[in-house]
């Protein structure tokens, strides 16, 4: 299957123009240059066209939920016995997205040009994922695009559920963090230097602790623009898909695992998603090495595409799922069980079901105990550190009698 580019690698212009009846339009397209932009605008029947480059646009990514619910919407449609190129107009004048609609749009055209649906949604890579095209795929070979559909929207959902449980139980400790690390570097930066200032006209040695103190807000002024600019720089090289990029995503990833409750975590949710996506792929009747392909994209987590493309790999050579599992050593015993079971019984997609359900489970309960005990403990640790500061602050105060 022949994937585009993404559109995103292309430079982006906003336009503005007419269409034939002279109505006013507007909106972005990706053309290699600005003539090719005009040339492409022309096409669509627009005319008066006006172009500027974004030079620093990003495009807006589609929200997981939105493509689930257009997914859902497109099931409901076909499963009426609603042609598809009718079902995909009716889509457009339904959605609230403005980017789906648009993206809707352009696969009704190369629909009607005579493109399969997958063959179009593989024209946009960075909106669908390989999961997506070859579920439809499967589906439209099958001739059951509607039941594949409305199972594609079911995962879609369940993938979905299990990020929200995780970003929910995150959420509340990062910002906490967050704001707790800004009053910090304020502290340093502006209230420790007056106190310097102040020790200094004692004329006395400042005790070890208000010395650290002291030295790690020196340090954090004079070197705070180059790791504010460190930063900066590392979120732009994240964003960057080059080799580089990719190795520190696979160390930071690995390193996320090591921790003692994140770690087990962050695993839960990544195999429930697994398992979850590999169960659908096998219900809609692709073969074992082909879905382990989307499956590695699925997951969102580089050690564990890793460790999948490894599975694929030696399941192509003849051996079983279960056994390559177990190899890389990223599966708990429980689902490696399954999946062997699976095999015996020849009921895999049933089981790999029940696995996901059951690490849904596990994350439910990781994720309460997590909040449970993250609260307390983020409070003894910024008490801690704030109070430290306050108390090496105010030492020297207390010994001014040895001074006067």
């Amino acid at each position: 299957m022949n994937r585009a580019a993404p559109t995103r690698q292309l430079p982006t212009f906003a336009w503005t123009g007419q269409d034939r009846q002279g109505h006013p339009l507007q909106g972005q397209v990706h053309a290699v240059n600005a003539h090719l932009a005009r040339a492409q605008l022309r096409r669509q029947g627009i005319e008066q066209v006006q172009l500027h480059r974004l030079w620093w646009h990003r495009p807006p990514k589609l929200r997981m939920r939105d493509l689930a619910q257009m997914t859902r919407q497109l099931s409901a449609l076909l499963r009426a016995g609603v042609p598809l190129m009718q079902a995909l107009h009716m889509l457009i004048q339904s959605l609230p997205s403005v980017l789906l609609k648009e993206l809707i749009q352009t696969i009704e055209n190369d629909v009607a040009s005579g493109l399969a649906l997958h063959a179009a949604l593989a024209r946009h890579p960075q909106h669908f994922s390989a999961l997506y095209i070859s579920m439809v795929q499967a589906g439209e070979s099958a001739g059951i695009l509607d039941t594949m559909m409305e199972r594609l929207a079911s995962t879609l959902e369940k993938n979905e559920a299990v990020r929200s449980r995780v970003r929910s139980a995150l959420m509340y400790p990062c910002i906490v963090l967050l704001v707790a690390l800004a009053v910090l570097v304020l502290i340093l930066v502006f209230v420790v230097p007056v106190f310097e200032d102040v020790f200094k006209s004692f004329g006395a040695d400042l005790p070890w602790p208000t010395q650290v103190v002291v030295t790690l807000s020196q340090g954090l002024s004079a070197s705070g623009p180059f790791v504010a600019a460190g930063l900066l720089l590392g979120g732009w090289l994240w964003q960057r898909h080059t080799v580089r990029a990719t190795q520190f995503k696979l160390w930071l990833d690995r390193w996320w695992l090591h921790w003692p409750l994140l770690g087990s975590l962050i695993r839960s949710a990544v195999v429930a998603r697994w398992t979850q996506t590999l169960s659908a792929l096998l219900a809609a009747g692709v073969p074992l090495a082909e879905a382990l392909g989307p499956v590695a994209q699925a997951c969102d987590h580089s050690v564990f595409e890793r460790a999948t493309l490894q599975v694929q790999r030696r399941v192509a050579q003849g051996s079983g799922l279960s056994e390559a599992m177990a190899q890389t050593g990223r599966f708990q015993p429980m689902i490696v069980q399954l999946c062997a079971t699976g095999e015996e019984t020849g009921a895999m997609e049933n089981l790999l079901a029940r696995a996901g359900g059951l690490m849904e489970s596990e994350l439910d309960d990781r994720v309460n105990g997590l909040s449970s005990l993250l609260e307390p403990l983020i409070i003894v640790v910024l008490g801690g550190l704030i109070g430290g500061i306050l108390v090496a602050m105010y030492l020297p105060i207390f010994r001014l009698g040895q001074v006067f």
